[in-house]
């Protein structure tokens, strides 16, 4: 992934992720930030570089750490290791409540972020879900921090309960032979092709989002598929009979068999 400069708390710096990320990206401009919740040189763009900021990455500390319950796909939400994102989805729900901001932000604390969700579920007295993706897309984000490799090994052997994620993104290669245990599930979001290609800007094609929703339930993971959001175009009847006969023909007999649904 190509970013044409890195804004940074200097704090991250003395995280073992924030020196790995100086090293991978150290050929890029450092301009040092206060918080990464208030870039005022962000903030005082206009709208018309939206495009131009969502390549800028930012780097910093995650300070809040509250949990928010969930009853849609997961017991909570839990505070994880980005916000934002580098594609474009034109209905970002990020877009509207950071506006501008809704570019790709990394925390580094994540040792901080996991050892928090592994007490919680410890100390549940059940079995709880935690979605670790909804204010991001973790399969993206771990091309640049390999932080889902770090946190489904680390969540496998310790964890108690499951964590959850979804994912626009067919970069999975990196996940399949990880140690998960059947801890983890893996959504994947669809759309019929023709949305994708305008609206959700950036993302994998929807044929290279049933190739890897194949290979993480071959891989064992728990899979489902997210049909989400709904958008009603013109012809849209017709276009999302269409993802389901392609969903139908694409997908695995394995995944056939074993997956869940959900539409939104």
């Amino acid at each position: 992934m190509k970013f044409d400069a890195v804004y940074y708390e200097p704090a991250s710096l003395t995280y073992p992720l924030g020196r790995m990320l100086r090293e991978n990206f150290g050929e890029l401009p450092w301009i040092p930030i206060e918080s990464h919740n208030s870039i005022k040189e962000m903030q005082e763009k206009p709208n018309s570089e939206f495009g131009k900021m969502k390549r800028n990455l930012i780097i910093g500390i995650r300070k809040t750490h509250k949990y928010v319950e969930n009853h849609k796909v997961s017991d909570f939400l839990a505070p994880y290791t980005s916000s934002g994102c580098t594609a474009m989805c034109l209905y970002c729900y990020l877009v509207c409540n950071y506006n501008k901001c809704a570019y790709l932000r990394l925390f580094v604390n994540r040792e901080q972020m996991l050892d928090r969700l592994i007490k919680r579920g410890k100390e549940s007295g059940k079995p709880l879900t935690f979605e670790i993706g909804s204010n991001s897309d973790l399969v993206l984000e771990n091309t640049v921090t390999g932080n889902l490799e770090y946190t489904i090994n680390r969540f496998g052997e310790e964890g108690v309960g499951k964590l959850t994620f979804p994912t626009k993104f067919n970069m999975v290669e990196p996940l399949l032979n990880l140690e998960h245990r059947g801890k983890v599930i893996f959504r994947m979001s669809v759309n019929p092709q023709p949305i994708i290609q305008k609206i959700e800007l950036g993302t994998s094609g929807l044929k290279q989002r049933i190739e890897a929703v194949n290979r993480m339930c071959e891989a064992g993971y728990p899979c489902g598929l997210l049909i989400a959001p709904v958008i009603l175009v013109e012809g849209w009847r017709d276009l999302y009979r269409g993802l389901l006969e392609e969903l139908k023909a694409g997908l695995s007999g394995k995944m056939k068999k074993r997956c869940f649904l959900k539409l939104f």
